[in-house]
């Protein structure tokens, strides 16, 4: 536990098994989520609606930084994945809106998709709240090439993500 058991992360020993769903990004463009955009890769995902106004504001910020600070440094590639808890209302307008408003750079996806394929994807990462406003602020990281992944509950800094980042990728070194 971190900052008086406020935060907590751990890593998963086992990666998650990721429905290969088709979702839509916010400029319209159809990917297959785990084939075109997670397999053989390193990713962090979140996981937003367009119309909170609470904790969702403040991940995809902390994703802004994120993106800005591997930019900046020496990283291996990172995707961003942000997917929509709400597909019927987030469609790709409003995710690109949310996308334009933060910044987003190529390499950070916002995504939706059916209704029923967002909830197998929320499932599959044990994402899903019991209600919409009550979804965890959750982070994942993970390698998919290592089978290492992470996952970070409440608000985090750009630092701990970097560190989730680092630690998902640096297991490749003792491969």
């Amino acid at each position: 536990m971190l900052n008086g058991g406020a935060i907590a992360a751990f890593a998963d020993t086992t990666a998650p098994v990721i429905p290969d769903i088709e979702v839509i990004d916010q400029n319209g463009s159809t990917h297959r989520l785990y084939s075109d955009l997670i397999k053989g890769n390193t990713v962090a995902i979140t996981f937003l609606y367009t119309s909170c106004r609470t904790s969702c504001p403040a991940m995809t910020g902390l994703f802004g930084s994120v993106q800005q600070k591997l930019q900046a440094g020496s990283h291996r590639p990172v995707s961003l994945l942000s997917i929509s808890l709400d597909p019927v209302t987030d469609r790709p307008a409003q995710l690109k809106a949310v996308a334009q408003r933060f910044g987003a750079a190529p390499g950070w996806y916002f995504l939706t998709g059916s209704y029923p394929d967002i909830t197998r994807v929320l499932s599959a990462f044990n994402a899903a709240g019991p209600q919409l406003s009550d979804h965890p602020s959750l982070i994942l990281v993970g390698n998919d090439v290592s089978g290492q992944w992470a996952r970070h509950y409440g608000l985090a800094s750009v630092p701990m993500v970097m560190d989730l980042i680092d630690s998902v990728n640096g297991s490749m070194a003792h491969r």
